[in-house]
């Protein structure tokens, strides 16, 4: 059996909520020992459920994000569950945490005084705006950084207000970031064995995410209309609705365009100089959606779909959660989880026997903690 690329790399985390946590899933995920440590109170994600979840505990988001995980209870403010965290840093390729700037290190386990007892320690943090003299003061959190980030600038109807993606996205988009930049310094200690202090913003990672259009408005100084279900770059690539439920194409280059108008019974538009060129499709794209939407609303989805893939059109349904997880595809690529009643998604990438995801250990004493050791250890 292929050893897990992480096993005997230990991680303590010193994280709470989901940017922090979702890293330290992923290393988890990828065979490093996690010992996780919340305070008295627990961390504030076990507090994070819809209405849809009021009564099931744990809260299905704290244990998704935490499952893969060894559970201890630490008042950091207390000498002796201090002495014991400071013992398990002393021993830790990679210290997480998640608080603002500042807290850990009047608590006494900032970076400094991390590395001053761990020279080739991984320190990692997740702030919510960075360090500077303007983020520092500041706590953050998904909603906000979304708004202030520019991301709802772009996400919403045609002249309609700003909206939200519909979950966490900077949360979990930092949590990968984050784990990249872990992996990297892991990598470079190994040759070195040189620590490294890793950070992340939430602020930062939600502009990263928007590479496309802010390198757009650098350029034309032009802010990007919200666009609705439309993809904005070029036309056709919306939504359409069918007899009887959405879909979404993506039919946009040259040959993909030649045989959506085969297949829509539409040749005649190759030849309008109104959609000639994907530009020219771009720029006359709510006559072209007309165009194509009175078309789609003639037959079933399921009729449309299997008509475009067979002509090899990009198109897919449009599906709730009930569909995702009924669907075959989740089922072919393995992505959801059950682990004695922990349900969640698992890491995305695929490699040859990573570790089985299982289920939390419960909370224990931060005085009994220890990480398990590898048979070779």
């Amino acid at each position: 059996m292929t050893t897990p690329p992480l096993e005997g790399i230990k991680v303590l985390e010193l994280a709470q909520m989901v940017a922090g946590p979702g890293a330290g899933l992923l290393l988890a995920d990828y065979g490093a020992s996690v010992i996780k440590v919340e305070p008295p109170a627990g961390d504030g994600a076990r507090q994070l459920r819809s209405s849809t979840v009021l009564d099931v505990d744990p809260s299905p988001v704290f244990a998704a994000y935490n499952r893969n995980k060894t559970l201890v209870i630490a008042d950091l403010r207390d000498a002796d569950d201090k002495a014991a965290v400071l013992r398990l840093c002393r021993e830790a390729d990679v210290v997480l945490t998640s608080s603002r700037p500042g807290v850990m290190e009047r608590l006494g386990l900032g970076h400094d005084d991390i590395h001053a007892i761990n020279p080739a320690v991984v320190y990692a943090a997740v702030t919510g705006f960075g360090r500077g003299p303007l983020g520092e003061k500041r706590g953050g959190v998904d909603i906000l950084v979304q708004a202030e980030s520019g991301l709802m600038s772009t996400t919403g109807e045609v002249g309609g207000h700003p909206l939200k993606v519909g979950f966490t996205v900077v949360d979990a988009a930092a949590a990968h970031a984050l784990t990249h930049g872990i992996l990297a310094a892991l990598l470079r200690r190994a040759r070195t064995n040189v620590g490294e202090h890793v950070e992340i913003s939430l602020y930062d990672a939600a502009v990263h995410l928007q590479t496309g259009p802010l390198a757009e408005f650098l350029h034309s100084g032009v802010q990007g209309e919200r666009m609705g279900n439309t993809a904005p770059l070029s036309a056709p690539a919306d939504l359409f609705t069918c007899a009887d439920a959405d879909i979404v194409i993506s039919a946009y280059l040259p040959h993909h365009w030649r045989e959506l108008l085969s297949c829509l019974g539409l040749t005649e538009l190759a030849e309008d100089e109104r959609f000639a060129t994907g530009a020219a499709r771009a720029r006359n794209r709510a006559e072209l959606y007309d165009v194509l939407a009175a078309v789609f609303s003639t037959r079933s989805a399921a009729a449309w779909l299997a008509e475009l893939t067979a002509r090899g059109i990009l198109a897919a349904p449009v599906q709730d959660h009930a569909g995702v997880v009924a669907s075959p595809l989740t089922a072919e690529t393995g992505i959801l989880v059950d682990s004695s009643g922990v349900k969640g998604a698992a890491t995305p990438v695929k490699m040859v026997d990573l570790p089985a995801p299982r289920a939390a250990v419960s909370a224990g004493s931060i005085h009994d903690a220890r990480w398990e050791v590898s048979p070779d250890e």
